[in-house]
């Protein structure tokens, strides 16, 4: 005699079980400090981002630099970032104390800024941390300044960064003149192999010439064409920053982000 199955119990997944007792807390209207209302609020708050109102509160909260910092970098990096409020408030914050938040105000007015902000990222290539240095030298590739010229040639020379060198070196490829072109034949001796190739590919850029590495190469070009030194020059632009596809943007395979292109420096 065949015996009657009994019904299969499988274990129930505590994925499953979690979000059941969430909602149980959610019907039952519970309110207290351990509710399943407040688990179900801790569980959803990182997918939802603050408000910009309140992340530009929080770009002033005098106890907490990384939150100034946070907040400027999310404001920055938001479609609404080069609205004339915010590039206010990274005008006024660029002269923080910390100099985490120095270096994002100077990579937000790199991203946003006008010609007009162009001499308080030179001012920042003095300043005492490397990194706010290089976010300076940075910014100034995206906004072009003739006075700039001088400040970025000395810090190609003198600066102990090799980073700050580099961005310095590619910010000069957009000045046609020849003391920025034996300042980037200087800077094909630097002991940084990135260095070097940066100040080559501003030569190409300022030149039109593709002279590799070697600085006799290019001074005797220089002797033999004076007058038309800049006469191929190459037009200088930068790639603006793409920001990684997110993991719902990854999801929506059918949705392809818009091409980022060459962009030419404000004030060019």
């Amino acid at each position: 005699m065949r015996t009657k199955p009994r019904p299969s119990h499988r274990p129930v997944s505590p994925y499953l079980a979690a979000a059941l007792c969430c909602l149980a807390g959610l019907l039952s209207g519970c309110t207290g400090p351990n509710s399943g209302g407040d688990i179900f609020a801790d569980m959803i708050e990182p997918l939802i981002p603050p408000s910009p109102s309140q992340v530009a509160r929080e770009a002033f909260n005098v106890y907490d630099a990384d939150l100034r910092r946070r907040s400027i970098a999310m404001l920055s990096s938001a479609h609404f970032g080069h609205e004339e409020p915010y590039v206010r408030m990274y005008r006024l914050l660029i002269d923080d104390e910390d100099p985490t938040v120095r270096a994002a105000c100077a990579h937000a007015l790199g991203l946003h800024g006008t010609t007009q902000d162009a001499p308080t990222l030179i001012a920042l290539l003095k300043d005492d941390t490397g990194f706010v240095r290089w976010e300076a030298a940075k910014a100034l590739q995206k906004i072009h300044y003739e006075d700039a010229a001088g400040p970025l040639m000395q810090a190609l020379a003198d600066d102990e960064d090799s980073d700050v060198r580099l961005a310095s070196a590619a910010a000069l490829g957009q000045y046609p003149t020849r003391p920025v072109f034996n300042a980037l034949i200087g800077a094909l001796s630097d002991h940084n192999f990135g260095v070097v190739q940066t100040a080559m590919v501003s030569l190409s850029q300022l030149t039109g010439q593709d002279l590799g590495t070697d600085g006799g190469q290019w001074l005797d070009f220089a002797a033999e064409y004076p007058g038309g030194l800049f006469t191929a020059q190459r037009r200088y632009t930068y790639m603006p920053y793409q920001k990684p596809p997110g993991k719902f943007s990854k999801i929506k395979f059918w949705d392809k982000p818009k091409a980022v292109n060459p962009q030419p420096p404000v004030g060019l």
